[in-house]
């Protein structure tokens, strides 16, 4: 039974300390939505679990912290398989579409999207655990990864284990700038590293096409020098990807982790080339609108190419296994290739 469905089984091992007294607040009735929004800022670098300021309302911090739970114990779940690789996929709604979901809910836009993992990733990689909660920044997966519990033991020290990150993106979105969001990646990256015993894909950002719709309401205090509003968040996302390129391409987290980072920047199908000139005057769109509606989620369609992308990477760095029913030379057991 894949990771993802392990809720279902009744099996669930309890949620770390720090979530358990979270959510006894909750039940408690004690106003955890004015707890948790008496902290400070949040920084993209420093660990942090959803506060009232990256939250729309209670319910939604309600919801994160439930839906991490969960999270919490399929990750607590996991057991190694002798001689098998084992994939995790750690981040924000793009990789919960994975399960069809936003917040453990089903989510419409992702319909379809589970049976692409089935068909893709999950075929050479059996069971993948897929963590991640809809709108998280680079602090929320940070702290999900420590106090959180979504590293615990059985995880960590699987050695043939390989995590896929793609986060930082809703760091954009909330108003971060590239250099503290790049940061907040790396230190997602360094966290997981240093704690595990695993490998680990580092994704660069997807492009996203929402710039005139969300930009607008960042400013103040996310303006141009002219103190008008940017008009297309693809120059911050190139800006992150670059530092991530350098850092896990040859960098200081390469040096420091030999042979277990790569990077991988699957953003080519989605990019459409567009972009809005200074005079407000539309031009093609920034992404490709068939394979993200909204301009920020990939479809089904898209996803397919995200597997594909993924895939081709880590075997590129011989870090995957043969898919179940296939022979070594990758021919379906008892036929012949399509």
């Amino acid at each position: 039974m894949p990771a993802y469905s392990a809720l279902a089984s009744g099996g669930a091992v309890r949620p770390p300390r720090a979530t358990c007294l979270l959510l006894a607040s909750f039940a408690a009735g004690s106003g955890l939505w004015l707890l948790v929004g008496s902290q400070k800022e949040e920084q993209p670098d420093v660990a942090s679990p959803r506060t009232q300021r990256s939250a729309r309302s209670a319910a939604q911090l309600a919801k994160w912290f439930r839906w991490q739970a969960v999270l919490a114990s399929e990750a607590a779940a996991h057991t190694a398989s002798p001689g098998k690789g084992s994939l995790a996929l750690w981040g924000d709604s793009i990789t919960e579409s994975w399960r069809g979901t936003s917040y453990g809910t089903p989510a419409g836009r992702a319909n379809g999207t589970p049976a692409v993992l089935a068909q893709t990733l999950a075929r050479r990689w059996p069971s993948p655990a897929v963590l991640a909660i809809s709108g998280d920044q680079t602090q929320h997966l940070l702290w999900r990864l420590g106090d959180g519990g979504e590293l615990p033991p059985p995880l960590a020290s699987d050695g043939a284990l390989t995590a896929v990150v793609m986060i930082g993106t809703n760091n954009l979105g909330a108003g971060h700038l590239p250099g503290p969001t790049a940061e907040g990646v790396l230190a997602v990256a360094r966290e997981y590293l240093r704690r595990s015993r695993g490998r680990l894909l580092l994704c660069a950002l997807l492009p996203r096409g929402d710039g005139a719709e969300l930009l607008p309401r960042l400013c103040p205090p996310r303006c141009d020098r002219r103190g008008a509003p940017f008009r297309s968040f693809m120059p911050a996302v190139e800006k992150v990807n670059q530092r991530l390129r350098e850092e896990a391409g040859g960098g200081r987290l390469s040096v420091d982790f030999p042979g277990r980072v790569s990077y991988v920047d699957c953003g080519g199908p989605f990019r459409a080339g567009g972009g809005r000139r200074e005079g407000g005057e539309e031009e093609a769109e920034e992404v490709v609108v068939r394979l993200m509606p909204d301009r920020l989620h990939p479809n089904p369609e898209g996803h397919q190419l995200l597997a594909r992308c993924l895939e081709t990477a880590l075997l590129g760095k011989g870090w995957g296994v043969q898919p179940t029913g296939y022979s070594r030379l990758g021919l379906p057991l008892g036929g012949s290739a399509p």
